[in-house]
């Protein structure tokens, strides 16, 4: 599998039931470390991303902000998530499917994968397939609940020899892009 039309057929195969609901296939992304076929209807979206970063296939539930998918979230911030990855969701409503989902990226397990997604997508999330939200704010509790054992942490690195203006500045720049909940760190390593 290495072409985006290649993607987008296998894709269609376990997913254009999504048109029955108002789905339609947007538009497919290649980039070397994942593939993704974006199924968007008028307020919802659906990616499902063949990943060689995580060697296997991933679906991710998407909220469209003004009728564009989101951009990906890196920090975890008080606004709600528009993208919330579908096994955050199975954790929330069917975590015994958990240890159903298979991995790996060969072309039988990548076929696997999706004709099992395309039965959870019908079988725990028909309300999002009927224009619900209710799924990705449900996901959205799982993350959160993570988020709060797990907090997040930006480190900067700076050279040893880094003046205590430099590292104040450093800091400032981090403060600045990242939301108020992101601990900010800085360490030094030393340049031998």
């Amino acid at each position: 599998m290495g072409n985006e039309k290649e993607w987008e057929s296998l894709v269609k195969r376990h997913f254009d039931f999504l048109r029955d609901f108002g789905f339609r296939l947007d538009h497919v992304d290649e980039k070397w470390w994942a593939t993704s076929a974006v199924y968007l209807s008028d307020l919802l979206g659906i990616e499902v991303t063949r990943s060689m970063e995580f060697g296997r296939v991933e679906l991710t539930l998407l909220r469209l902000v003004d009728a564009e998918p989101p951009e990906v979230e890196v920090w975890l911030s008080e606004h709600p998530l528009d993208r919330v990855l579908f096994d955050n969701v199975l954790e929330a409503r069917a975590p015994e499917q958990l240890r159903s989902l298979a991995s790996g990226i060969s072309d039988d397990e990548v076929e696997e994968q999706l004709r099992r997604y395309g039965e959870l997508v019908r079988t725990v999330i028909p309300d999002f397939l009927e224009g619900g939200d209710a799924a990705l704010a449900e996901g959205e509790v799982v993350i959160r609940k993570r988020a709060a054992t797990n907090p997040q942490e930006l480190t900067v690195w700076l050279p040893n020899d880094a003046s205590e203006a430099d590292e104040a500045n450093a800091r400032a720049k981090a403060e600045r892009t990242t939301p108020p909940e992101v601990r900010i760190v800085v360490r030094r390593y030393s340049r031998h």
